[in-house]
């Protein structure tokens, strides 16, 4: 009774995290509440607007426009082809039920961002036990994404990165918790966020080392599957390219030369610009427009960098396939820096910050669990 009782006080705690989140959103990022935000911001001006056109173009469905389309150069047909469909189709749900303006294409972002704060709590509970330690560690958890600075903006915005981000921490948190196919659908939802979730392959195949040995069940659920969701997410636009030649040329490989080479911005644009090792201490944090900063947690981050050697200490493939999880992404932005892509910019942190922020309170939190092993381990290498 008294182990039950404690898990309701921890959700009341969730629940009050919750109401004063999604408040304090509603009082930010709602144009009826602040007229700062009754534009569009930073790259909401692609977004959104693609959103409307694959509705008009794709779909054939024209709802009320209560909000003009952006200024850029042939945006009335623009569907945004070198980014996967997902976020948008979201975006387009609410603008057909709402009609086109900045809270329509806003609301799924604030839905998602609510949603990575109750993943962080069930994700640290189940490594942390649900005992009163596993329940403290996880409403950490859950604060310390609630006040990450990246993620309060980029949940606030219709940008993709943070469907990429919800995705890709949900297919974690079901990996872990061994529902292997529908980590494997979420996985390829990630995948039809945006781009960065192709590298996830990597430790979900690791973590799915440790459930089975299995090559073809390995091969179907890190690969398969996930490219099988990702191209019928893709269904509308590859009609729309009439048929998969179509929608490789003018979408795939598109994407792929996109990601890979300048033009996101112009190179002298400095203080825009931000490399994957300026991430760590917040170097030229992109600014969105309306005095909006994407403003990476240094000490987090930092942090991050300083507990990742705890899980291998540990050799515990939870805490490592967590960490590499966010590494790997980390090291895919890295990878495009090296192939010429010189204009990376800090909000992309926001694909994996969910995942670095729960992994350092995680990982601080089995280390003062785990001190008496530790000190076993080291009087026997000592004895050795």
């Amino acid at each position: 009774m008294k182990k039950i009782t404690y898990n309701y006080v921890f959700y009341a705690i969730l629940v009050a995290i919750l109401v004063v989140y999604t408040y304090a959103t509603v009082m930010t990022f709602d144009p009826a509440f602040n007229q700062n935000v009754n534009h569009y911001i930073g790259d909401e001006v692609w977004y959104p607007t693609a959103a409307y056109n694959i509705l008009k173009l794709i779909f054939h469905v024209t709802p009320p426009m209560y909000f003009p389309y952006s200024n850029e150069a042939n945006i009335q047909t623009y569907i945004n082809p070198e980014h996967p469909p997902l976020g948008k189709y979201f975006m387009a749900i609410f603008i057909l039920i709402m009609g086109y303006s900045p809270l329509s294409w806003r609301i799924p972002s604030w839905i998602i961002g609510d949603l990575i704060i109750v993943t962080a709590f069930f994700l640290t509970r189940r490594i942390m036990g649900v005992g009163i330690v596993g329940n403290v560690a996880a409403v950490v958890s859950s604060a310390i994404i609630a006040l990450d600075p990246m993620l309060w903006l980029m949940h606030g915005i219709a940008l993709l990165d943070i469907y990429v981000s919800f995705f890709g921490f949900l297919s974690l948190y079901l990996l872990l918790t061994k529902r292997i196919f529908w980590a494997s659908v979420t996985l390829g939802l990630a995948f039809a966020s945006k781009e960065p979730a192709f590298f996830l392959v990597l430790p979900f195949l690791f973590y799915l080392g440790e459930l089975t040995k299995s090559v073809k069940v390995r091969a179907l659920y890190s690969i398969g599957i996930p490219i099988f969701v990702y191209a019928l997410a893709s269904t509308p636009i590859i009609l729309y390219f009439n048929g998969v030649d179509g929608w490789i040329h003018n979408s795939v490989l598109f994407m792929l030369g996109w990601d890979a080479e300048n033009g996101h911005i112009s190179l002298t644009a400095t203080s825009q610009i931000s490399t994957p090792w300026d991430w760590f201490l917040n170097v030229h944090p992109f600014y969105m427009g309306h005095n909006f900063y994407a403003n990476v947690n240094p000490a987090i981050m930092l942090l991050w960098l300083a507990t990742t050697p705890i899980a291998f200490l540990f050799k515990d493939a939870r805490l490592i396939t967590m960490t590499m999880w966010a590494w790997t992404e980390w090291l895919s932005f890295l990878m495009i820096y090296a192939l010429g892509n010189h204009t990376l910019f800090s909000f992309y942190v926001t694909d994996f910050a969910p995942v670095v922020d729960t992994y350092v309170v995680v990982s601080l939190f089995f280390l003062v669990e785990n001190l008496k092993s530790l000190n076993r381990m080291f009087v026997k290498s000592g004895k050795k």
